[in-house]
């Protein structure tokens, strides 16, 4: 192999600070927070088409990339890296070609790790902010695509998924669409497999397309019916059961509807939060807030007491027949805005009933449902891909092994997630831009 008579002259001391095994750092040039940069002269170059290691220098280059340094603090982790690099030509097959680095992407502007970097950071921020973090080497659409991809290849190099017996489905609010969480059940817990782009039929069509539908045995929805009618016709001779905390949320939910209408001009801080909180969780302090806002807007009391039964009835050995008692009360002498609810939930007692046989506790997936809306209210809105890193590539998938085969991603702990989300939550508020 052909080289130049003089190879430039490392840095030591530089090179260890930089932190990539692939590059030295050039005796003499730059400064601080610019590294004039050269392959590694210890690395073999060979032909990727024929394995030749007969090659010759064809051309010499310098690419500048945007890098953070792994040790540094603040501003002086930002650097610029003079990456001086050589195609080379084989005699053998007629090829030319760039040995590929595993520090960048070929023509990247920023380095692998700066990448991952400004991922994280546009989890947290505005595109246009990170944009201005990576001192414009990237503009904000930039950074877009590049962590789509990062997340297109986060996703590809994980096992296939895992089809469990008992899978969950729950929607929740995102800007201008609803996205769905997919879970799975499996040994008593509850892991997040996938998180789809809205609660519509392609989309989970498309997602129960990947699945041994077979190996479904029974299906747990909320009460989003276009969610039901697909999984329904896709998986007809599953079970679906129903947590009847799911009729609580919606309860707990009409009640704030009439409540935001009839407490506009109501001069009570936080009265809202009190006023959707049963009995049972009422603070000493809150009692004479609840007290106040029920007696100045007696239409409320009926609402109230409807959600505050049923909340009794779910958190203290709850049965069939208590809920059916529940529903029949409201429809035949309750709120007539709780009617429609009531009958609905009398519709799906057999489904209910048969989420109660498989030993489940009330509200345990309703609760899920409302802690990922109320930690996904509380976060900047971002892209659905961001939205899913959130949830899924923060942290490493669990894995199971089935009958032989090669492990399968069964998902992220919801627990894990739930604290990922509230990490995310604290640091947004410290670095809130107004």
């Amino acid at each position: 192999m052909s080289r130049r008579a003089k190879e430039p002259v490392a840095d030591e001391a530089r090179t260890r600070r930089l932190g990539l095994p692939e590059l030295m750092v050039q005796a003499g040039l730059g400064d601080d927070s610019s590294y004039y940069v050269f392959p590694n002269p210890g690395a073999i170059i060979q032909c990727p088409n024929c394995g030749s290691l007969a090659v010759k220098i064809h051309t010499s280059r310098t690419r500048v990339l945007q890098d953070i340094l792994p040790q540094a603090q603040g501003a002086a982790r930002f650097v610029e890296l003079h990456f001086q690099y050589k195609s080379y030509f084989c005699p053998d097959c007629q090829t030319v070609f760039t040995p590929a680095y595993q520090f960048a992407a070929p023509k990247s502007r920023v380095t692998r790790r700066f990448e991952d970097f400004l991922v994280r950071e546009s989890i947290n921020r505005s595109l246009e902010k990170v944009s201005d973090i990576a001192r414009q080497a990237l503009s904000a659409p930039a950074i877009k695509l590049m962590t789509d991809r990062w997340a297109q290849d986060k996703e590809s190099t994980q096992p296939p998924l895992y089809t469990p017996q008992t899978l969950c489905l729950l929607s929740y609010e995102r800007p201008q669409a609803l996205a769905l969480l997919v879970l799975a059940v499996e040994g008593g817990q509850v892991y997040l497999t996938d998180v789809l782009p809205d609660a519509g039929t392609d989309a989970i069509r498309t997602y129960l397309r990947r699945c041994e539908l077979p190996a479904i045995h029974q299906v747990l929805l909320d009460m989003t019916e276009t969610v039901w009618e697909t999984v329904a016709e896709t998986l007809p001779r599953a079970a679906f059961l129903v947590d009847p905390g799911f009729f609580y949320t919606l309860v707990r939910e009409q009640l704030r509807a009439t409540a935001g209408e009839k407490m506009r001009w109501l001069p009570m801080p936080d009265k809202m939060e009190v006023i959707l909180t049963p009995r049972k969780k009422i603070l000493a302090s809150q009692q004479y807030t609840l007290q106040k806002a029920l007696t100045r807007r007696s239409e409320l009391v009926n609402l109230y007491n409807a959600m505050d039964s049923l909340y009794e009835i779910l958190t203290t050995n709850w049965s069939e027949q208590r809920l059916r008692d529940w529903a029949g009360a409201i429809c035949t002498s309750g709120p007539a805005e709780l009617a429609p609810i009531a009958r609905r939930m009398l519709d799906s007692m057999p489904n209910i009933c048969l989420y109660e046989k498989a030993g489940f506790p009330a509200m345990k997936f309703s609760s899920i449902g409302e802690q990922m809306a109320s930690l996904a209210a509380s976060l900047r809105p971002c892209s659905f891909t961001l939205e899913k890193a959130r949830l899924l590539y923060l942290n490493t998938p669990d894995t199971i092994q089935v009958e032989g085969r090669p492990a399968r991603r069964l998902g992220v702990p919801i627990e894990k997630v739930f604290t990922t989300l509230r990490e995310l939550k604290q640091e947004q508020e410290r670095i809130f831009e107004p």
